[in-house]
């Protein structure tokens, strides 16, 4: 089984999610171009794009489900606060992905560019995530 796990500042804070969406990946655009020639038109490949990946899943309140890691909080509202509070603070946050050896698929910085929540009528709190890549900048040596 997958772990997602999303941190901010270098894992100041550090919240493992609690239940895995059965499709999870980045989209990785290239940024080609297309230039109109006199036998017609051409594609010139670009350097790539930021990815973007999309979870959409739910946060258990006041439950344990069998499926759920260990280190995930059981308390929904948790990972509400954890987004809310954290991005207005301008800081990228960190997606590692997990497989189920525990090998590392992906670890990068990204932006939280939308986040979204509702309560269930079981009480548990349904969301929408969209991550993008972010890219720190670096000055000219």
């Amino acid at each position: 089984m997958y772990q997602v796990i999303l941190s901010i500042n270098n894992n100041e804070e550090v919240a493992v999610l609690p239940a895995v969406p059965t499709d999870l990946g980045p989209q990785l655009p290239q940024n080609n171009g297309t230039y109109e020639g006199l036998s017609g038109d051409y594609n010139t490949l670009g350097p790539m794009g930021l990815w973007e990946m999309s979870i959409a899943s739910f946060f258990p309140v006041g439950r344990r489900y069998s499926f759920m890691p260990a280190d995930a909080w059981t308390d929904g509202w948790k990972y509400v606060d954890f987004f809310e509070r954290n991005r207005p603070r301008m800081l990228p946050f960190r997606i590692i992905i997990l497989d189920g050896n525990g090998v590392c698929r992906m670890n990068s910085p990204c932006s939280v560019d939308q986040f979204e929540w509702h309560v269930k009528r079981n009480g548990d709190i349904s969301y929408s995530l969209t991550l993008r890549e972010y890219r720190f900048i670096s000055g000219a040596k």
